[in-house]
């Protein structure tokens, strides 16, 4: 999400930079994330009059199926354990949204395979690689733009 602000998505275009996004999940699948993106993630955090001139905010965004792991592992990317993707915090907050009445959607594939954020350059070198301790934790955008503009 937070690549994909209006302020942020002008300097990937600044940058002529694209985000893709690799997914292990079948093709079938991945088709239909995009719309489910911008209905229950983006356009709510907008504004009711910002809707309406909002460009579409995945329009610098590739969208990779990889239901092989192939890119998974050629970047390093194992899966994490069982504790780390149900620990604590995150039963806390299923907590509090089974509280508020809000559904809790199972997953569909494998919540233990590791993701990253990878900045490679045009001569395919990598420029950023982050893997986090969990899923949560995402490199900054300042340090993305950073090492785009590398």
């Amino acid at each position: 999400m937070q690549l994909h602000q209006p302020s942020v998505l002008k300097q990937f275009e600044q940058l002529d930079a694209r985000i893709v996004i690799i997914s292990f999940a079948p093709l079938e699948r991945l088709r239909s994330w995009p719309d489910y993106w911008r209905e229950t993630f983006y356009f709510p955090s907008l504004q009711p009059n910002q809707i309406a001139k909002a460009q579409d905010p995945l329009r610098r965004s590739i969208f990779l199926a990889d239901p092989t792991l192939s890119a998974y592992r050629a970047y390093g990317l194992g899966r994490y354990s069982v504790v780390t993707v149900y620990g604590p915090q995150i039963l806390w907050q299923y907590a509090k949204w089974a509280m508020q009445g809000k559904k809790i959607k199972r997953p569909t594939e494998d919540p233990l395979q590791r993701g990253g954020d990878f900045v490679v350059g045009r001569d395919g070198r990598i420029k950023l690689a982050h893997t986090g301790r969990d899923q949560s934790e995402r490199p900054s955008v300042e340090i993305i733009l950073n090492a785009l503009d590398k």
